[in-house]
C-alpha cells in the first residue's frame, strides 16, 4: 500500500522513485524522504540536513537499544525522566508539558513496558497512570521507525468518552515532537470523516462501541501490524457491560502483541486475563501493602440521611459551600437532569453544570472543558460517567449523594479529588439501612472513614418552592416522575441486597421530597413483591399442611397452643372457615389451605384476574310468602354462561323486532283511518256550502254580498266577479279556506286567521 503511494507521487513529479543512488526506498521512509531522493539536484542543502537528521536518529535508536540490553544502567535508581532510556523527542515533550519527576507507578511500569512485556498494573487514583503507558507507546514506535505508511501500531481502549479525550490531549502534548499520527474514535462524532482517515493513523484512542463499529463496517481498518494494546480502566472494560464488545474486538487483533492493563481497582479474574491473552504479565501494585487504599491527603467522611431529606441536605450543602469546586455523583442520568433543572430555577450561589451519558457529545465536551477551566464557585452534577480516570484539577469536594454500587466505585468517585499529592474531601451520603454493610465493606478494603453530623440550623428546605415550580411546569413534573422511577429501578437492580434494600424505602415520602403530590406508579416493584410473597408461601407450604392424628394424652396447654398455631395459619391465608375446639378432636383429619393451592398454580394474567374480580348482578324472584325462588339454577351458577346469554339475547332481539313491526303497522292504520275520516268530512262540508238539499243545511241568505264588500278582482288584466259565469262560488278558494280551518283546529293555534292568510298567500 505504501509503494502505491510512492508510485503516484513519483508520477506527478516525473521521477523514478525506486532507483535513486541504486537504493530502494524502504517502507519506513516518509514522503519528505522520497521527495528529497527524487530531486537531488534541487535540494542539496536540505538533503544534507535530512541526512544528518536521519543519521542522528539511527544512532539514537542504536544507543537506546544498547541501554535496553544494559542491565546495570537500567537498574539504577530513577529520580527524573532523564534517568529513563528515552528518546530526545519524548524528553522534550515531557519538559514542555512540565513533567519532570516520575511517580511511583511510572517508575515501576515504564521500563518493563518499553522492553515489550505484558503488564497488569494497579495504582491509586491520581497517581499518573496515563503517562505510564503513553511513554512506552511513543518509545516502542520510535525504535520501530514507525510511519503513517505502516498503519496502526498502538490501540488504547477506554470505557468513557471523556477519558478518551483526556488521553488524546495528553499524548498529543507529550508526543508533539514525534511524527506519529494520532486519532480519537468516540461516539457522537462524524463517522464518515473518521472512516476516510482511519488507515493513516498510527495511534488510536477510542471507546469499545465505536471501535467495533469501524471494525465491522470499515474495510480500511487494518490491525495486522498492531504492536501494543492498552486497556485503561481495565476492570470496567472487561466487566459485563462491555463483555461482548471487548470479546469481538480482541478477536480481530493479532495474537502476537504486547498487552498493558491499567486501573485503580484492577481485575484479578483469571477468566478476564485469559480473554485479553496476557503472556507472563508483570504485576505492578505499588500501593498494595499500604495501610490505606485511597490517597493519603483525602479526607473521607459519611453522613446518615433519610431518603426524604436528601434533596434538602444537598441544597443546604451547596448554599453553605459557595466558593468551592464540587462534584456531586448520582445513580442515574434522569436524577442529574431533574436536580439540575430544579436547582437552576432556585438560583443557587454557584454555577451548575450537568454531565451524564444521554447528552450530545459536543455539549458533553463543552461542559467537561468548562468545569476543568473553572477554579472556584462551580458544581458538577454527574453520573458515574465522570467517575473513572478523569483528571479534574483542584476539586475541593466530592459528594456521593447516592450510595455507590461497590467499593471499587466508591474509590473511583472519591479519586476525582486529592490528585497528585493535593488535598481534598469526600462525603458519602448513606441511608440508615445502608450504614452497617457499607462500612464493613470499606473497612475490609483498607478505607478509613469517619461519621459527621449535620447541623439542623443550617438546613434550608426548598420543598415549597419546588412544589410550586412543578405545579407551574408540567415538563418539570414529568422529569421528577422519571427521576423517581429511575432511582427505584437502580436500587432494585443492584446485586448487593444487603446494602440496597428496596422494601425499606418509603416511596411516598421520597416522592413528596421531589415535589410530587402523588407517588408515581412503579410496575416492577409490585411484581417483585408478588414474586417474593409467592416464594415465602411456597417455602411455607409444608408448614401450612396440618395433620392431626388423635389428641388423647395431651395436656390442656399443649392443646391450646396447637389451636393457636392452627388459627394463626388460617389467618395468614385468609381462610373464611372457623373451627371449634370440638372439631379438633376428630382423628385422622387433614386440613389444607385453599389459598396455598391457588398459589401453586400457574401465574394468572391481569385480564383473568380482572374477570374473576367482577361480580355479576343477579335477579332474585320472590314468591307470595316472600321467600327467594331459585329460577333455573341462575342463583347457584358461579360463573357467567356466555352461550346461554347469547341465546337469550338473540331471542329477545327477535321479539323486539316483532313488537316494533306491529307498532309501525298500527301507526300506519291509525294514519289511514284519520285520512279517510277527514276526506268524508270534507265532502260533507262541500255539499252543504254549495246549496245541497240536505235537511241539515244552514241558510246563508243573511250574509252580505261579497261583491259589494270586496269588489271585483282582476284576472289576466280583466275585471272578474268573485262568481263564475255559472253563478257559483270559486271552488278552489273555498277548499283552501276549509283546509286552513281544519289545520288550525288540529294544531290548536290561537291566531287562526293569521295562519290562514299566510297559507293562502
Amino acid at each position: 500500500m505504501s509503494n502505491t503511494k510512492y508510485i503516484n507521487f513519483a508520477r506527478r513529479n516525473k521521477c523514478n522513485v525506486f532507483k535513486v543512488n541504486n537504493n530502494r526506498i524502504s517502507n519506513h521512509d516518509s514522503i519528505g524522504d522520497a521527495n528529497e531522493k527524487c530531486f537531488p539536484h534541487q535540494m542539496k542543502s536540505k538533503r544534507s540536513i535530512m541526512h544528518i537528521t536521519v543519521t542522528e536518529e539511527e544512532e539514537e535508536i542504536l544507543m537506546l537499544l544498547r541501554r535496553y540490553n544494559d542491565k546495570i544502567s537500567v537498574s539504577k535508581v530513577i529520580e527524573t525522566f532523564q534517568d529513563f532510556p528515552l528518546s530526545k523527542k519524548t524528553l522534550a515533550g515531557l519538559a514542555e508539558a512540565d513533567f519532570t519527576r516520575p511517580t511511583v507507578i511510572q517508575r515501576e511500569s515504564i521500563l518493563p513496558a518499553i522492553f515489550g512485556k505484558d503488564i497488569l498494573a494497579a495504582a491509586k487514583t491520581g497517581s499518573g497512570k496515563t503517562l505510564a503507558f503513553i511513554i512506552p507507546i511513543l518509545e516502542r514506535l520510535f525504535v520501530e521507525k514507525w510511519t503513517r505508511m505502516d498503519g496502526l501500531g498502538a490501540l488504547i481502549i477506554t470505557p468513557t468518552r471523556e477519558l478518551a479525550v483526556q488521553i488524546y490531549e495528553t499524548i498529543t502534548q507529550v508526543g508533539r515532537n514525534h511524527d506519529f499520527t494520532i486519532g480519537l474514535l468516540i461516539g457522537g462524532q462524524n463517522l464518515k470523516y473518521e472512516r476516510n482517515r482511519l488507515h493513516n493513523l498510527n495511534i488510536i484512542i477510542g471507546t469499545p462501541g465505536r471501535l467495533l463499529q469501524h471494525m465491522d463496517q470499515n474495510p480500511l481498518f487494518d490491525t495486522t501490524n498492531l504492536k501494543i494494546l492498552v486497556l485503561d480502566e481495565a476492570d470496567r472494560c472487561l466487566d459485563m457491560g462491555f463483555s461482548a464488545t471487548m470479546d469481538s474486538i480482541i478477536e480481530n487483533l493479532p495474537e502476537v502483541r504486547q498487552t498493558v492493563l491499567f486501573s485503580a481497582t484492577q481485575t484479578n479474574s483469571i477468566r478476564d486475563l485469559a480473554r485479553v491473552k496476557l503472556v507472563n504479565p508483570v504485576q505492578i501494585a505499588p500501593h498494595e501493602h499500604e495501610q490505606i487504599a485511597t490517597p493519603a491527603k483525602l479526607q473521607q467522611s459519611y453522613v446518615v440521611v433519610d431518603l426524604a431529606n436528601k434533596l434538602t441536605m444537598l441544597w443546604s450543602f451547596l448554599q453553605t459551600h459557595p466558593k468551592l469546586k464540587v462534584i456531586v455523583f448520582f445513580a442515574t442520568c434522569k436524577q442529574v437532569k431533574y436536580f439540575y433543572q430544579v436547582f437552576k430555577k432556585l438560583r443557587p450561589t454557584s454555577l451548575l453544570l450537568p454531565l451524564y451519558g444521554g447528552m450530545n457529545q459536543e455539549k458533553r465536551n463543552k461542559i467537561y472543558g468548562d468545569f476543568c477551566k473553572k477554579k472556584t464557585n462551580v458544581c458538577l452534577l454527574a453520573t458515574d460517567v465522570a467517575s473513572r480516570g478523569l483528571d479534574f484539577p483542584k476539586v475541593n469536594w466530592v459528594v456521593q449523594i447516592d450510595c455507590p454500587e461497590d467499593v471499587a466505585q466508591y474509590i473511583h468517585r472519591a479519586g476525582r479529588t486529592a490528585r497528585l499529592n493535593t488535598s481534598g474531601e469526600n462525603l458519602l451520603v448513606l441511608l440508615p439501612h445502608e450504614v452497617d454493610p457499607m462500612l464493613d465493606s470499606l473497612e475490609k478494603n483498607k478505607i478509613p472513614i469517619k461519621q459527621i453530623k449535620i447541623d439542623e440550623r443550617q438546613l434550608f428546605s426548598p420543598l415549597l418552592k419546588i412544589q410550586s415550580l412543578l405545579a407551574q411546569s408540567p415538563e418539570l413534573k414529568e422529569s421528577a416522575k422519571r427521576a423517581f422511577v429511575a432511582y427505584i429501578k437502580s436500587i432494585a437492580l443492584m446485586k448487593n441486597k444487603e446494602v440496597f434494600q428496596l422494601h425499606n424505602l418509603n416511596l411516598d415520602e421520597f416522592a413528596n421530597s421531589l415535589g410530587l403530590s402523588n407517588t408515581p406508579r412503579v410496575r416492577f416493584v409490585s411484581r417483585a413483591l408478588e414474586r417474593k410473597r409467592s416464594k415465602i408461601l411456597n417455602t411455607s407450604d409444608s408448614e401450612s399442611k396440618i395433620k392431626i392424628t388423635g389428641i388423647e394424652t395431651k395436656d390442656n396447654s399443649d392443646e391450646e397452643q396447637d389451636l393457636d398455631d392452627f388459627l394463626r395459619i388460617k389467618h395468614i391465608h385468609n381462610s373464611s372457615h372457623c373451627f371449634a375446639s370440638d372439631d379438633l378432636q376428630a382423628s385422622n383429619v387433614t386440613i389444607e389451605s385453599e389459598d396455598v393451592k391457588k398459589m401453586q398454580k400457574k401465574r394468572i394474567s391481569k385480564v383473568k384476574l380482572v374477570k374473576k374480580s367482577l361480580h355479576i348482578s343477579k335477579r332474585i324472584v320472590f314468591d307470595e310468602v316472600g321467600a327467594p325462588v331459585n329460577t333455573n339454577g341462575e342463583q347457584s351458577s358461579k360463573f357467567y354462561d356466555l352461550k346461554d346469554a347469547r341465546f337469550r339475547l338473540e331471542q329477545q332481539d327477535a321479539e323486539d323486532k316483532k313488537r316494533y313491526k306491529a307498532l309501525k303497522k298500527a301507526k300506519r292504520m291509525i294514519i289511514k283511518e284519520k285520512e279517510r275520516k277527514r276526506h268524508v268530512d270534507d265532502s260533507c262540508i262541500l255539499t252543504d256550502d254549495f246549496g245541497s238539499e240536505s235537511e241539515d243545511s244552514v241558510s246563508l241568505d243573511w250574509l252580505p254580498d261579497p261583491d259589494k264588500v270586496y269588489g271585483k278582482r282582476k284576472h289576466n288584466g280583466k275585471n272578474v266577479d268573485c262568481k263564475h259565469a255559472s253563478g257559483s262560488y270559486d271552488f278552489k278558494d273555498t277548499v283552501k279556506r276549509i283546509r286552513v280551518l281544519q289545520t288550525a283546529e288540529a294544531l290548536s293555534l290561537n291566531d287562526t286567521e293569521q295562519l290562514a292568510i299566510n297559507l293562502l298567500k
